[in-house]
């Protein structure tokens, strides 16, 4: 595969990673299996120095792309179907703060950083919560409850707002804590 897509030209290799990652992926489809984990396998297959140079090249493809396909989740989303699912939307926002809180401290404490590091670990991982909409996106899209998508926009949501606060809220019990140390 590697030497088929290497080329000198940079464009011939872009288009030559574009042209083969559609191709698995479309095969992929007509396999009955997701054309996301057939474009996966190209990637996978690509290795060193082609890798590289692939990368530097698709990386602001990937950036575009990744912003397209957010606008496209919002625009499925329909705004009414957001307050009936809120509720369980806190209710998993909450669980996952609490475990992202336990889990960044525990990473942190395990690479030896202080007490005051490790709440700031734990902190940080609140507002991460985008990766839960490419999920809910392709289960939607394969015919999962129409709602899942709702569900997962409030859940970011409400994760994205309370990441940022709870960092700005949590600050002087960080700081308290970095003094005692």
């Amino acid at each position: 595969i590697e030497s088929f897509v290497s080329s000198p030209n940079n464009e011939v290799l872009l288009l030559k990673v574009v042209g083969l990652a559609l191709l698995v992926a479309g095969l992929a489809q007509q396999l009955n299996v997701s054309a996301a984990v057939g474009a996966f396998l190209v990637g996978i297959a690509l290795s060193g120095e082609l890798a590289e140079d692939a990368q530097a090249l698709l990386a602001p493809l990937r950036d575009l792309f990744a912003a397209v396909f957010f606008v496209f989740f919002g625009l499925q989303t329909d705004p009414a179907k957001i307050l009936p699912v809120a509720g369980l939307a806190a209710l998993l926002a909450l669980v996952s703060m609490v475990t992202k809180l336990l889990t960044g401290a525990y990473a942190a404490r395990r690479a030896g950083i202080g007490k005051a590091g490790q709440a700031r670990a734990g902190i940080a991982l609140i507002p991460r919560g985008e990766f839960n909409i490419v999920i809910a996106g392709l289960a939607v899209g394969a015919g999962a409850h129409p709602d899942l998508g709702a569900l997962a926009a409030a859940y970011v949501l409400i994760l994205a707002a309370f990441g940022p606060l709870a960092a700005k809220l949590v600050q002087p019990l960080i700081t308290s804590i970095a003094k005692r140390s």
